[in-house]
């Protein structure tokens, strides 16, 4: 099988990064900030504040996240695993116009590599995953977010990462996963029905 991962919220723990910098990063512009919404992925929706915090908010943290924050707890041994019997593919949507591609390309090599992930293909993609999926033969596409549950899961099975953002994709197609190995014996039951 061609399994498709996502880097962030998938590889990364994208709700807590938000949730832990942006408060540390609000506390110096806002007072009195605090976590009003985890129902959202973004800075502005989880904390109440501007767009243009959000951007500054980026300007400091981008680099940080996408080179040194840490891999999501076992997500590279389940990864291994997985590989051994199927293609692994990294499908993320990570893109910012405040750098150049090219560099945000490096850095996700390079986190990949430090963080001791093994794939077959990366693949940088903007908006909809479907095509990319779909390009590639994916069978099994991992994801954290809303909008790519829904539209991929209308055509191969997606393991939802679990997060606040999320909790309310459920449906065909959808399979909720609380952790790595959680997510490595749901594969793992699905592939005996592929």
């Amino acid at each position: 099988m061609n399994i498709g991962f996502d880097i962030d919220g998938v590889l990364t723990d994208f709700e807590t990064f938000i949730a832990t910098y942006g408060s540390k990063f609000l506390q110096t512009t806002i007072k009195n900030i605090n976590v009003g919404n985890i129902e959202t992925r973004d800075i502005s929706g989880m904390f109440a504040c501007s767009v243009e915090e959000e951007d500054r908010f980026w300007e400091e943290y981008l680099e940080y996240y996408s080179r040194e924050y840490p891999s999501r707890l076992g997500m590279a041994d389940v990864m291994d695993k997985l590989r051994q019997k199927h293609k692994i593919y990294i499908i993320t949507n990570r893109s910012d116009s405040k750098i150049p591609q090219a560099t945000m390309q490096q850095w996700v090599a390079e986190w990949l590599e430090k963080e001791q992930f093994h794939y077959d293909e990366q693949i940088f993609n903007n908006g909809s995953k479907l095509q990319a999926c779909l390009d590639n033969k994916i069978d099994i596409m991992i994801e954290d977010t809303p909008m790519h549950i829904s539209e991929l899961s209308q055509y191969m099975p997606c393991m939802c990462i679990n997060a606040h953002y999320n909790s309310e994709c459920e449906g065909k197609n959808i399979y909720r996963c609380y952790s790595a190995y959680d997510l490595y014996e749901k594969i793992r039951e699905l592939a005996k029905n592929m």
